[in-house]
């Protein structure tokens, strides 16, 4: 099956839109202004872990490398208009295009995205994720994760806090938000085919190869200030059909979380919670027991300046099938928690780091069908980030 996460994350998409205006921009005639920028990670690792899918306990990766073009101008009609590409810069990167999306923002009606993007459940949550001022936190993947532990396996969904591991990531889709008022925003993002990104894979994905089908993502949330409190609250729905590989249905994909987040003088407390139903199961997992199971998390930080630290708890937890489950393993429950810290050295330069531990019990080996294999680990991670 093709449901596998694409390179970018949630993470790194709060990582752009945290970064510098670009420097870079230049003149394109009588057509849009382009700019230039991107992103480069350094990072190094010591880890402790039962079951490991890398065979030593320190190394160093570029975990992640991206180039940025965008291009926009401005209508008669004042409606804004332009184009997005982010192109991987990475030795080892399989793809040449991370993202590509054109898109068309007005004042009056809102902004509307069509392309290769993370659809509005994913970029509209809040949560523990907030309050990271490391590495990763409760997000993992490149953060964390997928750099330290060589990912979560088949346990991603109660593994990560991404909105959409295993779901749409990057796929080609339209997505809408509405003006922002007195604090409230909504958005929709409609996928057709979770397989398709970049390059005329719409036309050319069949209906029964194992993608998610016509999933449609709905989101709404408040950021709003009183006194000195932020506060900042998020709702968020997904749904879709899932085929496998030989034409047949799994049980539909449906996936419903809420989050928030409250900042006081340089403090910062968030949480969330999401609950999965029956997605990625057949209609036998699911009558025999099984389901896709719940993902809770908490943290708090603290930023001084440059300078700041943060501690996080995740936890999810399911119900597998008593028919193909082993015996004792009708359960599993993942647990990882965490201390993160962060300095901003200089302009476009920020050091990250993040001690993380993990307890998996009856990790899965596939949809719904429980191990006995234990995994307990322990990690380190430290980044360099440069922003440009």
């Amino acid at each position: 099956m093709k449901k596998t996460l694409l390179a970018t994350t949630a993470l790194v998409g709060a990582s752009l839109l945290a970064a510098p205006a670009n420097a870079g921009t230049v003149g394109s005639k009588d057509q849009m202004n382009v700019t230039l920028g991107g992103i480069f990670w350094f990072s190094a690792y010591l880890k402790d872990e039962d079951v490991s899918t890398l065979n030593r306990g320190v190394g160093f990766t570029v975990s992640e490398s991206e180039v940025w073009f965008g291009a926009s101008a401005t209508a008669d009609n004042g409606i804004k208009y332009g184009v997005n590409i982010e192109l991987n810069g990475g030795a080892a990167d399989g793809t040449a295009a991370d993202e590509a999306w054109a898109f068309l923002d007005s004042d009056a009606w809102g902004r509307i995205e069509l392309g290769d993007q993370d659809d509005a459940t994913n970029r509209m949550q809040l949560g523990a994720w907030n309050a990271a001022k490391g590495a990763g936190g409760p997000f993992g993947g490149l953060g964390d994760l997928n750099t330290v532990f060589g990912g979560a396996g088949s346990d991603a969904l109660q593994a990560r806090a991404d909105w959409q591991v295993l779901t749409t990531s990057d796929a080609t889709k339209a997505t809408y938000f509405s003006p922002r008022f007195s604090g409230f925003q909504i958005g929709a993002s409609w996928t057709p085919d979770s397989g398709a990104a970049s390059g005329g894979a719409a036309v050319a994905d069949s209906d029964s190869d194992g993608d998610l089908e016509n999933v449609f993502g709905v989101s709404a949330n408040y950021v709003g200030k009183f006194d000195n409190v932020g506060v900042g609250v998020s709702v968020g729905w997904e749904g879709g059909t899932d085929e496998t590989a030989g034409g047949a249905e799994n049980e539909d994909l449906s996936v419903f979380g809420v989050g928030g987040r409250v900042d006081f003088a340089g403090f910062t407390v968030g949480a969330h919670y999401r609950d999965y139903g029956d997605t990625f199961l057949t209609a036998a997992q699911t009558a025999a027991g099984a389901d896709s199971g719940n993902q809770w998390s908490v943290g708090a930080g603290y930023q001084a300046g440059p300078w700041g630290v943060s501690a996080w708890y995740l936890k999810g937890e399911k119900d597998n099938s008593t028919l193909t489950s082993a015996a004792g393993a009708t359960d599993t429950e993942i647990v990882r928690y965490g201390l993160g810290a962060g300095y901003a050295v200089a302009p476009g330069w920020a050091l990250r780091a993040e001690l993380t531990f993990l307890k998996h019990d009856n990790p899965t080996t596939a949809a719904g069908v429980g191990g006995t294999t234990d995994n307990d680990g322990k990690g380190f991670l430290l980044v360099n980030r440069f922003v440009f």
